[in-house]
């Protein structure tokens, strides 16, 4: 097996143009790659979509100040950046890159950390683990799997928002004819972190429950590939992109930590329970942390010393696999070999235990549930009856009713008929949607007009 180069997995190849973009005087292809996503419309929602602390039933439930995922985007971004950075530096002093600044490389986890969540469902998890379900157990979704090939039931019945991150990137966002926002193939490499297919069956996956791109994005992919030298490991396979395990890192460093720091503002923890789990890893210097008045100084301190200290565990491990990288060997998450590891995987059980299955998230689970439950009926039931009329107007006044809520930002006339055209665009849609959207369309589907 080949081993990669360094030259060609930081491609500044755009996906979708043929010919070199022109040179741009202030920014590099990466940046440009961060502009371009931080203008589209799909970062703008993440500022609706949950990050842990979802929607309550609650007056009293504080939520201000708690991340979502655009808050959470955005810091992974800055940890990505740290982290891309100082791998630069050591490409460049083992004279593996030529032409190729550590700030680049920073560039590109950076882009590849701050777009990391754009395929995130509503509801976060929760969501995706809805559309999964309604896919697999109800009668609709099962008699709507028949009439398509077998990659689709492999994928809508696990659903996985990272597949639906690199569609959006490469096919749906932008004004591009081809390519979605044409990024560089170096940042769409650093993306993904699951790079097979989800139309394999489970058993082929390296992950079961896991994969990075859809069926109908496979081409889109093969093209990244290419350019990159990423090796395929098996048909519809391939290595990661070595500084993907970076954006992976960035991202875990981030929920791993402030989640604690989200805990403690929502009262799931107390301040004495958070500064105990994060204390051994912020190295606290006593004579300065004294000076401290406050819960909220204490936990800002905490959270970026301990984020400081998992940054230097991180790059020092990636130094180390480096070469099994490059050879395309699969390597375990890189934070799970920190040197911190024993604190970590305790913070990630208080976390699992007291945040992610509190008294709150029983409520987002419920509440995700039944909106998803009501959106899959209602679209898919009307698309199904919809599949062999001529015309719109051969609908019930009820079904073109629910047509227009789908097609709200699109013709309805050039919604397709073909069953594997209308599911790929309905969960488009549904996928889409920030948690405020899916909620109002649900309450209009079903008639609550003044909930």
């Amino acid at each position: 097996m080949a081993m990669m180069r360094w030259q060609e997995l930081l491609s500044t190849r755009r996906l979708g143009r043929s010919e070199p973009r022109r040179p741009d005087e202030h920014r590099s292809p990466f940046e440009i790659d961060v502009d371009r996503f931080v203008f589209c419309s799909a970062f703008r929602r993440l500022q609706s979509k949950m990050q842990v602390h979802g929607p309550s039933l609650r007056s009293d439930q504080p939520g201000d100040f708690v991340r979502n995922r655009l808050t959470h985007s955005l810091e992974a971004s800055r940890v990505g950046r740290s982290l891309g950075q100082l791998a630069g530096r050591f490409l460049i002093e083992r004279k593996l890159v030529e032409g190729v600044s550590a700030a680049d490389v920073g560039h590109i986890v950076s882009g590849a950390a701050i777009s990391h969540d754009i395929g995130q469902t509503p509801f976060s998890h929760e969501a995706e683990q809805a559309i999964s379900a309604w896919w697999a157990d109800s009668a609709l979704g099962r008699q709507i799997l028949t009439g398509l090939p077998a990659e689709f039931s492999h994928e809508l019945t696990r659903f996985d928002g990272n597949a639906f991150g690199f569609r959006l990137l490469t096919r749906l966002e932008g004004w591009q004819p081809d390519g979605g926002l044409q990024l560089t193939c170096a940042m769409l490499g650093a993306f993904s972190k699951y790079p097979w297919s989800g139309g394999l069956p489970p058993g082929q996956r390296p992950h079961p429950l896991k994969y990075g791109i859809f069926s109908s994005e496979l081409p889109l992919f093969r093209e990244v590939a290419a350019a990159l030298g990423l090796i395929e490991t098996a048909p519809d396979r391939w290595c990661r992109h070595p500084l993907a395990h970076l954006t992976e890192a960035a991202d875990d460093i981030c929920y791993l930590i402030v989640d604690i720091e989200d805990a403690v503002q929502v009262g799931a923890l107390s301040f004495a329970e958070g500064e105990e789990l994060l204390a051994p890893l912020a190295e606290i210097e006593p004579e300065e942390y004294r000076t401290l008045e406050g819960s909220e100084r204490k936990l800002t301190y905490l959270r970026a010393r301990a984020i400081s200290t998992l940054i230097a565990d991180t790059i020092g491990v990636w130094r180390e696999l480096h070469d099994r990288m490059l050879d395309g060997e699969d390597v375990p998450p890189l934070l799970d070999q920190s040197s911190h590891r024993s604190q970590t995987d305790l913070i990630a059980a208080i976390s699992r235990r007291k945040i992610y299955r509190g008294e709150g998230r029983a409520e987002t689970v419920l509440i995700a549930n039944k909106t998803l439950t009501v959106l899959l009926d209602s679209f898919a039931g009307m698309l199904l009856r919809r599949e062999p009329m001529a015309q719109d107007t051969e609908l019930s006044i009820h079904d073109q009713a629910v047509l227009s809520i789908l097609t709200r930002n699109r013709q309805a006339e050039g919604f397709p008929r073909d069953r594997a055209g209308w599911v790929r665009a309905m969960m488009d849609h549904i996928a889409a949607l920030t948690d405020v959207a899916a909620l109002r369309e649900a309450r209009l589907l079903t008639g609550g007009l003044g909930a």
